[in-house]
Parts: structure tokens; C-alpha cells; sequence
């Protein structure tokens, strides 16, 4: 296997996988935002191509076994996680043009994300922020997680971040992973609608000072 801090805007073909995995880390929060894998899946290939947004493959590390897609660290200076929040606008522009999503789809996903953005904490500017992480099914265990999560750790180290921060659904077992590798709970937040009349489990910020 072979790792990629930053993935090429020709490499659009990693799109499907990435969203899979990103589904991965949230699929509760993910299927009340988007209403299905399939709406999330369709905004990250036009999101992915792009540079400054959420989910832009220039703030991308992949870990590839051949040419599939074993793992993903999605991170980025907390200084642009609203700035990239907002550019998503232009990933959902891309997809209403080219007639993958309708504009009433998105206005959807656009009013329950703000409902379900009540789940996560402020993200202080000087921290890393780990927007996603996950291993592809079939290499789970092997370590590759612990791997990811290292090198970010590294990654924020070397960009004199004071700290490492993430969002994890409280029913995830990745609770548990970043526990055991340092990180602890900064905050458990819950959204009235998404969480008591949509069934998403609470949320847990969890962080690691450098």
C-alpha cells in the first residue's frame, strides 16, 4: 500500500470510494443531512475535484491498495473549516447544473444541515481539524487507522497546531480508538430535531494536545 498526502484533481475517479468512506464515519448524521448515500455521493464527486471546500482532494490523504482506496484523512487548519464549510455552495451549484441533484434537493440538504451543524462544537482556528477518517471495510484491524491518525497527528505537529481536533458519533466503536490513542472528550452536544425526532446519536468532540 502506498500513501498520498494530496491526491491530483485527475484523480476524480477516487470520488465514489472517498464518499463511501466518508458515509462510513457518519451514516446516522449523513442519511438525515442528505436523505441518502446516494445525494451525499453525488455532491462529493463535484466536491472532490475542487480545491477549498470540505471534502477538496487537495486536503485529502489516501492510502491506496492498488487502485482502490484502503483509508482517508480529510484535515485541515480549524482557521478554514466555515470557509470551506461555505464553499460547499459551489460543489451543489456543479451538481444542480449537470442534473445530478434537483435545486429542491438541495435547499433540503441545505436547511437539515443547518439543524444538524447545532451537533458540533466550535472548531477553535488553531487547531487541526480531522474532518474524516476511516478505513475501507476489508483493512480494518490491520492498523491502518492508527497509521491515518498518526500521521495527522503528525501533520498538525509540524504545522505548530496546539492541538488535534475531531467530531465522532457517540455510537461509533471509533470512540473507543481514539481513546486508547490519547485523544478525550471536549464536548457532547445533541441537535433537538435530527437527534430526537431522527434518531442521530449524540456528538463527541474528542482532541489530543501537541
Amino acid at each position: 500500500m502506498t500513501a498520498h498526502q494530496s491526491v491530483p484533481a485527475s484523480s476524480d475517479r477516487y470520488a465514489d470510494q472517498v464518499s463511501e468512506l466518508v458515509f462510513a464515519t457518519g451514516p446516522e448524521s449523513y442519511d438525515y443531512i442528505f436523505g441518502s448515500k446516494t445525494l451525499l455521493s453525488r455532491v462529493i464527486n463535484k466536491a472532490w475535484p475542487m480545491t477549498g471546500n470540505m471534502y477538496a482532494h487537495d486536503v485529502a490523504s489516501l492510502v491506496m491498495d492498488g487502485d482502490k482506496v484502503a483509508g482517508i484523512e480529510i484535515g485541515y487548519a480549524g482557521a478554514e473549516f466555515y470557509d470551506r464549510r461555505d464553499a460547499m455552495s459551489a460543489a451543489s451549484i456543479e451538481a444542480i447544473k449537470a442534473g445530478d441533484v434537483t435545486m429542491e434537493e438541495m435547499q433540503g440538504v441545505a436547511e437539515r444541515a443547518d439543524k444538524a451543524s447545532y451537533l458540533n462544537a466550535w472548531v477553535p482556528p488553531d487547531v487541526y481539524y480531522v474532518l474524516a477518517l476511516a478505513s475501507a471495510e476489508s483493512h480494518r484491524g490491520t492498523g491502518l487507522g492508527k497509521h491515518l491518525l498518526a500521521s495527522a497527528i503528525d501533520k498538525a505537529r509540524a504545522g505548530g497546531f496546539r492541538a488535534l481536533h475531531l467530531d465522532v458519533m457517540s455510537n461509533n466503536p471509533a470512540v473507543g480508538f481514539y481513546t486508547s490513542m490519547g485523544l478525550t472528550c471536549l464536548a457532547e452536544t445533541i441537535a433537538p430535531e435530527p437527534c430526537r425526532d431522527h434518531g442521530v446519536p449524540m456528538e463527541m468532540r474528542m482532541g489530543i494536545t501537541l
